[in-house]
């Protein structure tokens, strides 16, 4: 599900249930486009006709492409995809379901313009939740911290976001994520910022790790992609312990399990300030400045690195 906040408001009709999404989607002939070996069969619902649909298609495709890119495949073998009409001028709420075959429902405003569609980021977002399996009630942050540090990641590596963009967001993003007075740690503390950006925090610190450890060779794109294929996207259930344990075969350190153990029942500090400044990160007023002195700097520009 996308973060909340975002703008636009679902319609009168808001298929917020698998069941409705399925009953509306089964009313209509889907469009069908193939995108990283997968079919992506696109669907409008009832009181759509406001929608530029030529536009919506270049879009779930653009946003397709980018997941597909990261994981070196569309992650799941089909999508079924409803776009849900709302009376804004952007894309509104979504929700990814896995069971049942992947769906997606995502609202988009009737008087969404182009730029509303290069700047969106919500569907990327959903795209990237079909990866992995689904995991207990208490790893919810697994799932959301994941697509949240991996949507502008991809959108980066495939040329439809610039650096300082996602290097800024994340100095303004990462510092909600981090534990608060009476923290538990990520598997027992379940608000938004820790769910979402202590989630993102989680995966962020482990791509630096992997990337220094393995100098360079590996990152967390590799355990994700590894995770992704043993588990077949998020129709599954996993353990959280099959997941990391996964991710860390496919990259030969043991990051993902022992940033876990360490992060799971505990609430581990991480000092933002410093972690930037070795990346060679600076964001003020104007904008982000790189340092490609900096000690971590070429481990950064790995991380944004388009990978075949």
């Amino acid at each position: 599900m996308a973060l909340p906040g975002m703008t636009g408001r679902l319609g009168a009709q808001s298929y917020g249930s698998l069941g409705e999404v399925v009953r509306e989607f089964a009313r209509h002939r889907p469009m069908r486009l193939s995108v990283g070996g997968a079919h992506i069969d696109l669907a409008f619902a009832q009181g759509s006709n406001g929608i530029d649909t030529p536009r919506v298609v270049d879009w779930v495709t653009r946003s397709a492409r980018a997941v597909t890119h990261y994981f070196g495949r569309f992650p799941v073998p089909q999508v079924k995809l409803l776009v849900v009409a709302d009376d804004s001028a952007g894309v509104g709420h979504a929700t990814t379901w896995g069971y049942g075959g992947a769906t997606i429902r995502i609202g988009v405003g009737t008087q969404a313009a182009a730029l509303a569609f290069r700047r969106d980021w919500v569907l990327v977002h959903e795209m990237v939740h079909l990866a992995l399996p689904n995991l207990p009630e208490e790893q919810v942050w697994a799932l959301e911290g994941n697509a949240t540090y991996v949507e502008p990641v991809a959108r980066v590596q495939a040329g439809d976001l610039d650096p300082a963009t996602i290097w800024r967001e994340m100095t303004l993003g990462m510092v909600k994520g981090l534990p608060l007075a009476g923290d538990e740690g990520l598997d027992r503390t379940h608000s938004w910022a820790r769910t979402y950006w202590g989630g993102a925090l989680y995966y962020l610190v482990a791509d630096i790790d992997i990337l220094t450890r393995t100098g360079g060779t590996k990152g967390l794109q590799h355990a994700l992609r590894a995770i992704n294929r043993a588990s077949g996207g998020n129709g599954t259930e996993w353990s959280m312990e099959q997941l990391v344990k996964t991710g860390d075969a496919a990259t030969g350190v043991d990051t993902l399990t022992r940033l876990w153990t360490q992060w799971r029942d505990t609430p581990v500090p991480v000092d933002l300030v410093r972690l930037f400044a070795d990346l060679g990160v600076s964001a003020g007023a104007e904008g982000v400045v790189f340092n490609d002195d900096a000690r971590l700097a070429s481990t950064r520009r790995a991380i944004t690195w388009s990978r075949a």
